[in-house]
């Protein structure tokens, strides 16, 4: 009997996304980045906060410009839920890259406003917060308009649906 295909299987070799925006990321710090989201009238969640004043999140020193594509995993060739290890995986058999953490925040900033229930991950390696748990951000324009920038719980446990949207870096 002939052994079945997964049905998770990561599409092969290197694709090209479009680019989505390309964002000027760097030269300022984590104190200016928040002040400049709070002027902004940007929402931060409390795990988004910590996320922010965890030594692990920084900013670059030199300003520059990262490209970024967005896409839901499907594109990546999920086809069931996947873990965030699955998608990192299937991320770098794609070509895409990784995002720095300060992308996020920057991001917020830089996007008109989002449609209501308009959502998104940032590609990422996660960030350990004070529970010793791993979290990413998440990007989010609830009903009522309210602009968000989340930080979400991304242990080995948590599964992402293929129609679940992802922001990660396109080699320039």
């Amino acid at each position: 009997m002939p052994r079945r295909k997964p049905a998770n299987t990561p599409a092969p070799g290197p694709r090209v996304f479009p680019v989505y925006l390309a964002l000027e990321v760097g030269g300022g710090s984590k104190r200016a980045l928040v002040q400049a989201l709070e002027n902004d009238g940007c929402y931060i969640g409390p795990c988004a906060r910590e996320m922010i004043a965890r030594a692990s999140f920084t900013t670059a020193e030199t300003p520059h410009t990262v490209k970024l594509a967005r896409a839901q995993l499907h594109t990546l060739g999920f086809t069931d839920w996947a873990a965030w290890s699955d998608i990192l995986k299937a991320a770098a058999k794609a070509g895409v890259e990784k995002l720095p953490a300060e992308v996020a925040a920057r991001l917020w900033l830089a996007l008109p406003d989002q449609e209501p229930g308009d959502h998104f991950w940032i590609l990422m390696d996660p960030i350990t917060g004070s529970d010793g748990e791993p979290y990413l951000f998440y990007l989010a324009s609830h009903d009522d308009g309210e602009r968000r920038l989340l930080g979400r719980y991304a242990s080995s446990a948590r599964r992402f649906f293929p129609h679940r949207e992802i922001v990660f870096g396109v080699p320039i």
